[in-house]
């Protein structure tokens, strides 16, 4: 009977397999952390060293800093002059773009819509799209724009404002049925500029610079800042030729 009734042992107290899985658990924790301590260690060291290495220049960077370094006086104000007489040429392009605007309104619309003028708009408003608004009048997509800005909606500058808030060309072609290409003109004649594919700078370069500036390393600004390295690469390359510049 006192056999029967004997306690059996605890296993976590016989080294069973609870007790191991224990001790195997806490082994484990262990390294993980003696390898975390390890890798802040090498991230410091590669900072402290990366910090101290000279940046290496393209080639084709170190030849343009060597030709800008040697030119003349003369040769300086002709490149200045150059630079006036571009920004120039840019300029004037710019007020031929926004003079395009009085072009896509110049000619007159050949249908004159007897409706009142909240109404089209409403109706404009409800389809969303220049297209579905010509066909809901049967007339040409030229007229449905003069039939709008007669009832004063400007339904060009609508478009650009679609575009400033994040719609694509493409999209907004999809939209209201015209090509991108067109669509990316009648935005140009509201007076806004276009930049090329990609172009938008999505990133603080004068706080890049900052930090390039207190000794940070390029991995170290990239994991920062969330950019990718190569990011940070081009701009630590344009930010080393500035300083070359002041100096």
């Amino acid at each position: 009977m006192d056999s029967d009734t004997h306690a059996q042992p605890n296993p976590s107290h016989t080294g069973g397999p609870l007790d191991e899985e224990s001790r195997m658990f806490r082994q484990a924790e262990a390294n993980l952390r003696q390898a975390k301590e390890a890798l802040c260690l090498a991230q410091e060291a590669y900072d402290r060293l990366a910090s101290q290495r000279p940046i290496r220049l393209p080639a084709r960077r170190q030849k343009q800093l060597q030709i800008r370094r040697s030119l003349t006086d003369e040769e300086k104000r002709a490149r200045l002059r150059e630079a006036e007489r571009s920004a120039t040429k840019r300029r004037l392009e710019l007020q031929e773009q926004a003079q395009k605007r009085a072009f896509v309104y110049s000619l007159g619309a050949d249908v004159n819509i007897v409706r009142p003028t909240d109404e089209l708009v409403s109706l404009f408003q409800e389809v969303g799209s220049l297209d579905q608004f010509a066909k809901r009048l049967a007339i040409t997509r030229r007229d449905a724009i003069h039939v709008l800005k007669a009832a004063g909606f400007d339904v060009v500058e609508n478009i650009a404002k679609a575009w400033e808030g994040g719609e694509s060309l493409r999209v907004l072609s999809k939209e209201h049925g015209p090509t991108p290409q067109t669509i990316s003109k009648w935005i140009k004649s509201t007076g806004r500029t276009i930049k090329l594919r990609n172009s938008n700078q999505k990133y603080d370069r004068a706080r890049m610079y900052e930090l390039f500036d207190d000794g940070w390393t390029t991995n170290k600004i990239a994991t920062t800042m969330k950019l990718s390295w190569a990011t940070v690469q081009r701009c630590k390359t344009s930010w080393w030729e500035a300083k070359n510049k002041q100096g």
